[in-house]
């Protein structure tokens, strides 16, 4: 996934992929691929048009991303929080391979150092341990799904939003005019 813009190194992480994913002595697929580009609809043109020697399934932006989550091993995505929360939730080990500076960098040790993932740019390197993941290092993998788990609190939206409504109780005018809040048409 690269994120609703469809950013990072989605297209040579997927080569990389299709490569690394083919058994070339058995001719057989390892596993399938879903790349998710958002908006990103060159992207999307770009990895269709390429020939894949197995299944890989490319989709646009989507807004449910939990239904392509579901059937996943793994998942590699930027270090954006939504996307985190919504693969820990899901048990998935995570691949980061990317992080916009400043907002999302923090992210990158909070999955490292709780076991839930790793983190590369190289999109060789993402290939070459998703690989050894389905192939030799299932068991780690299990690790970081039953980490992921652990971590995931997927309550949390519900607690944010009595966090916010609380706020707002407490900031809201209790005697503030209704005609000041029905319309504002008559300003215009």
């Amino acid at each position: 996934m690269g994120g609703g813009e469809g950013m990072g190194p989605a297209q040579k992480t997927a080569k990389a992929l299709g490569e690394a994913l083919f058994h070339k002595e058995t001719e057989n697929p390892i596993r399938q691929i879903v790349i998710i580009c958002g908006c990103n609809k060159s992207l999307v043109s770009t990895l269709e048009s390429l020939e894949w020697k197995f299944l890989v399934k490319v989709r646009g932006f989507e807004t449910i991303v939990a239904k392509w989550m579901g059937p996943c091993d793994c998942i590699i995505i930027k270090a954006g929080p939504g996307i985190i929360a919504e693969a820990l939730i899901r048990g998935l080990p995570i691949i980061l391979n990317d992080y916009i500076s400043g907002h999302e960098k923090g992210n990158v040790p909070y999955v490292v150092d709780n076991r839930v993932g790793v983190f590369t740019r190289s999109s060789k390197e993402t290939a070459r341990i998703v690989t050894e993941w389905f192939r030799t290092k299932s068991d780690d993998m299990k690790r970081m799904s039953e980490n992921a788990l652990k971590l995931a609190q997927p309550e949390a939206v519900f607690g944010i939003v009595r966090d916010i409504h609380e706020l707002a109780l407490q900031r809201e005018p209790s005697n503030f005019p209704y005609a000041l809040t029905s319309s504002f048409t008559s300003l215009i």
